[in-house]
């Protein structure tokens, strides 16, 4: 029994130790694929604008809402029962949103992770230009099994045989090596081998044999000179597009978490006009019912107002819904989960309505130029093209004989065939030429003509590219000048009609106005004073669109960013 629980420990034990090595080679694999990965990041940051050089796939610990200060405002009313539920709520401004979208976002970790990968790709081809080691090592028991097998057929068939002697032996192999692949297609490969044979049955004769082999191999016609380096090539430009990709989705996520921001301060605010409004329509209900009850309004008038005032209780109640809802996907376009109690900063759209609608300073000439020579999509489909025309000289390259020069050493071992005894006098020396006619080339025939199809379709895309970008522009531009328009629209618009219900409700109190012009005149505030905030917004991220498609929008790693013509 004692000897069974030495036993079972010393098996735990075993498991224990070679769990903690495994566990300790996993960890240094992974430090290292992360070394590598992020140096080859950091090595091209600086070619692209914008490029963060401190990126890490590392997600923050989880969130904690108790950073976020507690709101004071009193009950927000006019959000009916959704005001409660936002009582002692945790207010998020919009450099904190855009914080937490750059820490949190699942879509932005999957495009570090996208970026990362790239760079893990690139490793293993920057490797195969660096000496490569191998082991190898077998062992095995052989007999002669044919001998065997014949007395035992004998014996079946009960026939006389004599004496059958069967041969048993231990055969060992092992081989060291090292190979590196060399600029221009050629490849190195040094190798030290070791056999060795002894004899169980029989003489106990053992026979041992080493040897040093190195050879050299370089393509002089078909693979030679720098297309055989179009692997490594291309991985170190798929690397600078994914930056360009990556620098770019950065853009595009502060833009979006900006431009849902303030959409959910203007939902927010087109909740409260409508219940501001619906408040007037009450109280004019209020009025005109008691003037009904002195014999001043008839029933149908009385059902015209209440008519409008459900009217203006539905329009609220979509309101808060559409409010809530681009609450919820805001929450959780910035990672948080969308029952957290949080409410966004009102204050911010207040900010925003007091800087005015500030056109950008460049006309519409210069963000078109300024477009075609800084978006980094479009240096991505320049360089498209040029690796479209490399792929056309690799594979017309396939149409070569193909023709390699060969160069191989061989040292045996000294007479005692140890393996660290290497005799470089009896040395073995061989040289030549291989050659291979392409005979048959069908399948380098299609490579070639696809080749010419693909750059063609790369010089289309580069051109569908420059009109998406010059059509991005002139949107944008259009956005902010309709934006503008509709802002000095709204502006009188306002004016005009808090005019007009302060006319109605003073002809209403005297018993003079009209109860559908009354009902006019509240309604057309409502949406007037709706649309202004609605300008202001959509001014604003229009000119946010603007300044990412011209490509004068940096982004830096907390989410904020910098905008404008100065930026350059």
């Amino acid at each position: 029994m004692r000897n069974l629980s030495s036993a079972v420990a010393a098996v735990l034990a075993s498991s224990v130790m070679s769990l903690a090595l495994s566990a300790c080679s996993s960890a240094y694999h992974k430090e290292a694929a992360d070394r590598q990965s992020y140096a080859a990041i950091a090595d091209k940051a600086d070619q692209v604008p914008g490029m963060t050089r401190t990126l890490t796939l590392e997600q923050r610990q989880a969130l904690a809402l108790e950073q976020f200060p507690v709101s004071t405002s009193p009950l927000a009313a006019f959000l009916g029962s959704q005001g409660e539920a936002e009582v002692s709520a945790r207010v998020v401004s919009l450099d904190q949103s855009l914080e937490l979208a750059f820490s949190y976002n699942r879509e932005y970790q999957l495009q570090k992770e996208q970026l990362y990968l790239e760079a893990l790709s690139l490793t293993l081809d920057r490797y195969q230009y660096t000496p490569i080691f191998s082991a190898t090592a077998s062992g095995s028991y052989e007999w002669d099994v044919e001998n065997e097998f014949v007395q035992d057929a004998d014996t079946l068939l009960m026939v006389p045989t004599g004496e059958t002697v069967t041969e048993e032996f231990i055969l060992g192999r092992s081989t060291i090596g090292s190979r590196m692949l060399i600029r221009g297609g050629g490849q190195i490969a040094l190798n030290l081998t070791s056999n060795f044979l002894r004899f169980v049955t029989g003489d106990s004769e053992q026979t041992a044999a080493s040897a040093l082999i190195g050879s050299f191999t370089q393509p002089l016609l078909r693979g030679a000179g720098r297309e055989a380096d179009e692997t490594l090539m291309q991985a170190e430009r798929d690397l600078l597009y994914r930056l360009r990709e990556f620098t770019r989705y950065r853009k595009t996520l502060a833009v979006r978490v900006a431009s849902q921001y303030y959409t959910v301060l203007q939902t927010r605010d087109t909740v409260r006009n409508n219940y501001q409004g619906l408040l007037a329509t009450r109280s004019s209900l209020e009025r005109e019912r008691a003037f009904q009850a002195e014999g001043l309004r008839t029933l149908g008038q009385i059902a015209r107002l209440e008519q409008s005032a459900l009217q203006r209780e539905l329009s609220w109640a979509r309101a808060i819904t559409r409010y809530s809802t681009a609450l919820d996907n805001f929450k959780i376009l910035v990672g948080l989960k969308a029952d957290d109690p949080v409410i966004l900063d009102d204050a911010q759209l207040a900010l925003v309505t007091a800087a005015g609608m500030q056109s950008p300073d460049i006309s519409l000439e210069q963000a078109i130029e300024t477009a075609l020579e800084t978006r980094l999509d479009l240096y991505t489909r320049v360089d498209q093209i040029q690796d479209r025309e490399r792929r056309i000289r690799l594979a017309a390259d396939g149409f070569k004989p193909g023709l390699d020069l060969f160069i191989d050493a061989a040292v045996p071992a000294g007479d005692d065939n140890r393996l660290g005894d290497l005799d470089f006098r009896q040395t073995d020396y061989s040289a030549g030429l291989e050659l291979d006619l392409p005979l048959d080339s069908m399948s380098e025939r299609n490579n070639y003509r696809r080749a010419l199809i693909d750059y063609e379709a790369a010089v289309r895309s580069y051109e569908a590219t420059v009109d998406s970008i010059k059509l991005q522009i002139l949107d944008a531009w259009r956005a902010i000048e309709e934006a503008e328009r509709n802002y000095d629209i709204s502006l009188v618009s306002v004016a005009l009609n808090e005019r007009r219900v302060e006319e109605a409700e003073l002809r209403a109190e005297l018993g003079l106005g009209d109860i559908q012009d009354t009902v006019d005149a509240q309604n057309d505030l409502t949406n007037a004073r709706t649309a202004l905030s609605g300008a202001i917004v959509d001014h604003n991220v229009a000119k946010l669109e603007l300044w990412r498609d011209i490509g004068l929008l940096y982004v830096h790693d907390d989410g904020q960013w910098e905008e404008g013509i100065n930026e350059l």
